[in-house]
């Protein structure tokens, strides 16, 4: 098994380069001995900045295939293939707060985006058996529709490209690289095969077989300035319930205050509304600092003070000395429990007098899965969705850092949480209170469907 990795990661390297891909000097190579002192770099800033990476990953397989990799290289390589060569270590992390990513990538997407460069136009799912589904009805007039099986993609057997991805993407389980890559698949076949312009499909609806071609879309230019409104909204659905999206728990300075002015806004709207029960959808959530939900919402939605975590173990790297509160010698790693609770006061006439119901998809992580856990646990909301594939315990305070020889960039987690139910919980999924399989390409179905299961809990109660 371990010998395939490595072949498959070299004949990639000579069948995905594209001069379409990603920019990068076409003169410049990276020298082996450089690209190993990279890898002998990432297993001691494993041993050094993880408080304890043997909570997610099989430590000894994951330096055995370090090792492996290093002692395969036989050839200098630009940065883009020293990228995919090293990025196959990412599965082996088993945690989405870990990997090596391309440098600048974002910044690289957006300007291909700019330069008017075509993307991968069909909106997929990878299913729980890699195989490749449409997921979008946009292509009816060209007889594809949701639900439709894409076999080949530009002459490649759809099960390459997705082995392709999915070897190279980081998450904590399988599951979990499954979504992320259904996510960022467009980015991930531009990074991986380039823009081919147009895009030869081969797609399978039952035993009906047939070919398409169809044109790359252009990427919309990403805005100079964002507002709260690009991430977060509200509304009053019928029934007196309220509707809250948040789609992420991080935001620039400058939108700091204009997250907290709007959830004050929201509650008080929701207040004048006479809102009973509120639906709080943190779908595609990725995280990110938890006092933006714990200022923000759970003031106006808990009944009493209740736990964040009930233990902590972290390094204390410069950065965490910094963000305390945990004191000590830098380097050293400290555990222990956590006691104090999230405070709820100061909002009482503004808090809702039913229940919050916390809609999670297989997006939520970090931050967010410590809200879902931390109201599930202290039974302050009902968690509703469907059973995803990350822990409900989590890593966080990532740090980052850069490969000396290849620059490229490597996150490391350097705290492990522990949600408040306790250790036993801990490598399995949360559990949601109510099963709600979440509706991907029609969102506003699944919040049609908790709605009822709303007023249905209200007859009972």
């Amino acid at each position: 098994m371990r010998k395939i990795l490595i072949v498959l990661g070299v004949a990639l390297l000579m069948a995905c380069s594209s001069p379409q891909q990603v920019n990068q000097s076409k003169t410049t190579l990276i020298s082996i001995n450089a690209l190993k002192s990279d890898l002998v770099q990432l297993k001691e800033l494993l041993d050094s900045t993880h408080p304890d990476p043997r909570f997610t990953m099989d430590v000894e397989a994951a330096k055995l295939h370090i090792d492996e990799l290093s002692e395969e290289l036989d050839t200098p390589l630009s940065q883009l293939e020293a990228w995919k060569y090293m990025s196959q270590l990412n599965p082996f992390f088993s945690d989405g707060h870990m990997a090596i990513f391309y440098p600048e990538l974002d910044k690289s997407y957006k300007q291909h985006i700019e330069n008017r460069g075509q993307l991968f136009p069909i909106d997929i799912r990878i299913s729980k058996s890699n195989k490749l589904y449409v997921n979008t009805n946009k292509y009816e007039s060209l007889d594809i529709t949701f639900g439709d099986e894409i076999t080949k993609i530009n002459g490649n057997a759809a099960s390459d490209v997705v082995d392709t991805i999915l070897s190279r993407m980081h998450g904590d389980s399988l599951i979990h690289r499954q979504a992320l890559a259904s996510d960022r698949f467009a980015k991930m076949f531009w990074l991986m095969y380039g823009d081919s312009g147009a895009y030869h499909f081969e797609i399978y609806s039952g035993s009906k077989q047939r070919e398409v071609v169809i044109d790359g879309v252009f990427g919309e230019r990403d805005k100079s300035i964002f507002t709260i409104d690009d991430f977060a909204s509200r509304k009053i659905l019928n029934n007196n319930i309220g509707y809250l999206r948040i789609d992420r728990f991080y935001y620039p300075p400058y939108l700091e205050e204009s997250f907290f002015k709007f959830m004050e806004e929201t509650w008080l709207a929701f207040k004048q509304a006479k809102v009973q029960d509120v639906i709080i959808d943190v779908r595609t959530n990725p995280g990110g600092t938890d006092h933006y939900w714990q200022r923000g919402i759970a003031p106006y939605v808990a009944s009493k003070p209740f736990p964040f975590i009930s233990k902590f173990q972290i390094r204390l790297t410069e950065r965490n000395l910094k963000l305390g509160p945990v004191k000590g010698e830098l380097g050293t790693i400290v555990s222990g429990p956590y006691e104090p609770l999230i405070p709820v006061s100061g909002k009482e006439n503004h808090k809702i007098p039913g229940k919050a119901y916390l809609l999670m998809g297989p997006l939520s992580y970090s931050s967010t899965i410590l809200f879902l856990s931390a109201f599930q646990d202290a039974a302050q909301a009902v968690i509703v969705g469907q059973r995803t594939g990350v822990r409900s315990c989590t890593t966080g305070r990532i740090q980052p850092f850069q490969l000396a020889g290849s620059q490229l960039e490597v996150t490391i987690p350097t705290a492990i949480f522990t949600r408040s139910a306790g250790a036993v919980k801990c490598h399995d999924p949360i559990e949601p209170d109510i099963i709600l399989p979440v509706n991907v390409t029609e969102p506003d179905n699944t919040i049609a469907e908790l709605e009822e299961i709303i007023m249905k809990q209200r007859i009972k109660s």
